[in-house]
């Protein structure tokens, strides 16, 4: 187990930055799973506009660009925002994308905009998760959708073997807790399935006001 100071913690999970989070977040190996099950249950369209909430260094933001959408991407790491812009360098000169550096408790986007909403090994570390679901619901259009993976408590003794700082600045929520946010935010929960080795992936729908 190693023994990772908040700083740390800090520098290569909650707010990456230097050159550890830049090469972390550029090659993030164990994240493919999570992003090839997203992209396989929630696949953007070409003539849509997708929203990433805590894109780090933009390598799934990239997927997403790949079919044409345009996308908002937020992160509250300046240094995961530069990264990202380097990486997608094009589609933001082709007016494509637009990055914010932001908190996912107070989103810069406007209500009803985007059609589909992503939250990937991002959620676990946000202090506001009640609040972060409701803002990425009021982002969403009627019938939008929202593709979210983060851990379930089971996964914290794997956390732990690496870092028990790391586990003790994590949550760990299970479906249930997740499923009543959504509720309460407005979405309808569609289908929870587990990301090997990664936690769980849970999608759920933006319902039609009457």
């Amino acid at each position: 187990m190693l023994s990772l100071s908040s700083t740390m913690v800090d520098r290569i999970a909650r707010r990456p930055g230097g050159l550890l989070g830049y090469l972390l977040y550029r090659f993030p190996i164990g994240h493919k799973p999570g992003f090839d099950l997203a992209l396989n249950h929630l696949p953007p369209e070409k003539d849509d506009l997708v929203l990433e909430v805590g894109c780090g260094g933009g390598v799934f933001l990239r997927r997403l660009l790949k079919s044409g959408c345009r996308a908002i991407a937020i992160d509250h790491s300046a240094d995961m925002i530069a990264n990202s812009a380097k990486l997608n360098a094009l589609p933001i000169a082709k007016g494509r994308l637009e990055l914010h550096q932001a908190d996912a408790a107070t989103l810069p986007v406007a209500d009803g905009m985007v059609d589909k909403a992503y939250c990937l090994n991002a959620f676990f570390f946000f202090p506001q998760p009640a609040e972060s679901l409701k803002e990425m619901a009021r982002a969403l259009k009627p019938e939008g959708r929202l593709a979210l993976i983060t851990s379930p408590p089971a996964f914290r003794p794997q956390i732990e073997r690496f870092s028990r700082n790391m586990a003790d600045n994590m949550r760990f929520d299970t479906p249930e807790t997740l499923a009543r946010w959504a509720g309460e935010a407005g979405l309808t929960p569609i289908e929870t399935r587990e990301v090997a080795n990664a936690g769980y992936l849970f999608v759920a729908r933006k319902e039609k006001t009457l």
